[in-house]
């Protein structure tokens, strides 16, 4: 009873806005890790709002750079000719991120910079991670775009402050500088607190993914901090990423000596640099870390540029320098981070799939009724069997995986008549349908339910209901393109699916045609149960999910009495008037940080359903049915499909 009361009160109408995935902007906080060329800019004198002069602050280090721009270079930390992880991550959305010191730039991030205690680079005038925060706020009113997705990658930078300064007066231990990292990062956390009081809705914060305890330290108390503080962030593990690379690395088409940082060979003019796909020669001067902002897609060697180790290093090596991620390893951390943004939404479509299914049963059963209405056996009893076989196809969100799946749905009844108008009757149904993810990965749904039923006929007047509890069972193969590799996840869970179908109307006569209006409801509620994938990097865990849905009809129905066939046809409008906006949570499994909620699919409130079909009495007591239903007018869904039943009268 419980359950037939959520799903009769709870059902109805919420009036909550409705929620916007559809991204309309790609905006960029941060890091080398992340920024995709500010130097670029910066070098002739575009700053977006920065003090100038907003270059390096060391003169070598800017030549370095501006040679290689004017040899096709961006001063992006990936090597000339190649995207960062922010730029492929937009893409996948249809947007950009350009750096915001070059015309539509959204990329705030710049090399060097720190939490909160500006850049490592000597220009006293460059923004910390915080303060591009506060700029872009600053040039915004004071608010967030809430429909932006947002990357955040910060701290590498204080970490290497901190390494590379241990033991110093300033941290002479370890303890100290943990010390440290711990205000950094608490900083930075109250920055992105504040960040999404004003708006923000999407907001992915990377951690560190260096080497040592400091890093791991920092990654702690950041993620920590920012749960805490209540920020809710999407956590992109790119540590458990990096890790999982160097565990295999010839299933990423690296090896075991070309997956760690390039590492630099000697000590001033005649240093080099090797295990990384960008190189610096021998004889070349400047900084001795992060040579891949001034790294040009040439293997010639020279002292004014780094150079390619080979024409095929940005895929052979995982890392481009010391610090960042070549061509490959970009393109890795973006289908990570894109997995994680979209898993929510993939997931939504095990409740969305079951809502669908119920329909169609609805349909099936309605169909027998009428049947059974009709003719009835001396005993009082109808047997019947339908089987249901559609196509099912559901669009998402810009950049989303959509689903398409093939629906199968078996079902048998039996009925007997209580008086002249009414008739009594129950279903068992099986049903089973496989989803395949328009990227890759599919899931199964296979439901076993029970219904029962009534159908009322007093004079032109009809009317029938029908309650239904389905157990859920579903097998989850989420699969995950990551770089040259697909990431195996799998999973399973159960659900329920109760619902409450009323359909009736009005029968006007007119000799060998019948005709009428046709008013329904259909109440449903479906209970996902929360699970765990297995597999790799990529699996995740997920919440509970619950689909509401009330869907009124209002139509018009016509039937033909021709001998032995009955030909019939209806149409309805249909309305959801249940609110559908609703979350599914996720959580990572590779480490431990606090869960995120992205919104769940939403399909169009309003469409309409056309059937048409006939029964055929191919005995005197036995009768077959044809129908082909199909749903047309929804935005981001499709369904059509066919049923052939037989009743049976004794």
């Amino acid at each position: 009873m419980r359950s037939l009361r959520a799903l009769t009160f709870a059902l109805i109408l919420s009036t909550s806005p409705a929620f916007a995935q559809n991204f309309n902007q790609a905006i960029v906080f941060g890091d080398s890790t992340v920024d995709s060329g500010w130097w670029k800019g910066a070098l002739v004198g575009q700053c977006d709002g920065v003090a100038t002069p907003c270059k390096t602050g060391n003169p070598t280090k800017d030549n370095l750079i501006a040679n290689s721009i004017a040899l096709g270079g961006t001063g992006a930390p990936v090597g000339a000719g190649y995207l960062m992880n922010s730029q492929l991550l937009a893409s996948f959305f249809g947007l950009s991120a350009s750096p915001v010191n070059q015309p539509g730039g959204t990329n705030f991030a710049i090399s060097g910079a720190t939490d909160v205690q500006g850049n490592l680079n000597p220009n006293p005038n460059l923004p910390s991670t915080a303060q591009q925060l506060a700029n872009y706020l600053a040039a915004n009113g004071g608010k967030a775009n809430p429909n932006a997705l947002y990357l955040v990658s910060s701290g590498g930078n204080d970490i290497t402050f901190v390494r590379d300064n241990t033991p110093s007066v300033m941290f002479p231990n370890n303890a100290a500088g943990r010390t440290y990292l711990a205000a950094q990062a608490a900083s930075l956390v109250a920055a992105l607190s504040a960040f999404q009081a004003s708006g923000a809705r999407y907001l992915v914060v990377t951690d560190s993914y260096g080497l040592g305890g400091f890093t791991d330290f920092y990654n702690h108390v950041f993620w920590t901090g920012l749960a805490t503080a209540g920020v809710q962030f999407i956590p992109a593990d790119i540590q458990a990423m990096r890790l999982a690379i160097v565990a295999n690395p010839t299933a990423f088409g690296f090896t075991s000596t070309t997956v760690s940082p390039g590492v630099v060979v000697g000590v001033g003019p005649g240093r080099t640099s090797t295990g990384s796909a960008c190189t610096i020669n021998g004889g070349g001067v400047g900084p001795a870390s992060g040579w891949a902002q001034w790294c040009i897609n040439s293997t010639t060697p020279s002292n004014n540029y780094a150079y390619l180790a080979s024409a095929d290093a940005q895929q052979r090596y995982l890392f481009a320098d010391n610090e960042h991620f070549s061509a490959a390893g970009q393109r890795i951390e973006a289908d990570y981070i894109y997995s994680l943004i979209v898993a929510p939404s993939q997931i939504s479509f095990l409740a969305e799939n079951a809502v669908k299914a119920r329909t169609r049963f609805v349909t099936a059963t309605q169909n027998q009724i009428d049947i059974s209405q009709d003719q009835r056996g001396p005993a009082g009893f109808n047997a019947w069997v339908t089987g249901d076989v559609s196509h099912l196809g559901m669009d998402n969100y810009k950049g989303f995986p959509d689903d398409p799946s093939t629906p199968v749905m078996l079902a048998a009844g039996v009925d007997f008549r209580l008086s002249r108008q009414l008739i009594v009757g129950g279903v068992i149904s099986t049903s089973t349908q496989r989803s395949s993810f328009s990227t890759t990965g599919n899931f199964t749904d296979d439901e076993i339910a029970a219904s029962l039923y009534a159908g009322y006929r007093g004079g032109p007047w009809w009317g029938n209901a029908i309650l239904t509890y389905g157990h859920l069972a579903f097998a989850v193969n989420r699969d995950v393109p990551i770089g040259i590799t697909v990431q195996h996840n799998n999973g399973g869970t159960d659900g329920s699916d109760w619902s409450l179908a009323t359909e009736g109307g009005y029968k006007f006569r007119d000799g060998w045609f019948t005709h009428g209006p046709v008013i329904g409801l259909t109440l449903q509620r479906v209970n996902v149960s929360d699970f765990t994938e297995s597999g790799s990097f990529t699996s995740l865990s997920f919440g509970d999910q619950v689909r509401n849905s009330a869907i009124s009809a209002v139509g018009y129905r016509a039937t033909i009495d021709w001998g032995a066939w009955r030909p019939f046809g209806q149409v309805a409008w249909n309305h959801e008037l249940a609110n559908t906006d609703r979350d599914v949570t996720a959580f990572l499994t590779t480490a431990i940080a606090p869960g995120y909620s992205m919104p769940a699919v939403v399909l169009g409130k309003d469409w309409g359903t056309a059937s048409i079909g006939t029964t055929w009495k191919i005995g005197k007591n036995m009768t077959a049915l044809g129908a082909f239903t199909a749903e047309f007018g929804e935005r981001d869904a499709t369904s059509y499909g066919a049923q052939l039943g037989l009743n049976i009268a004794f």
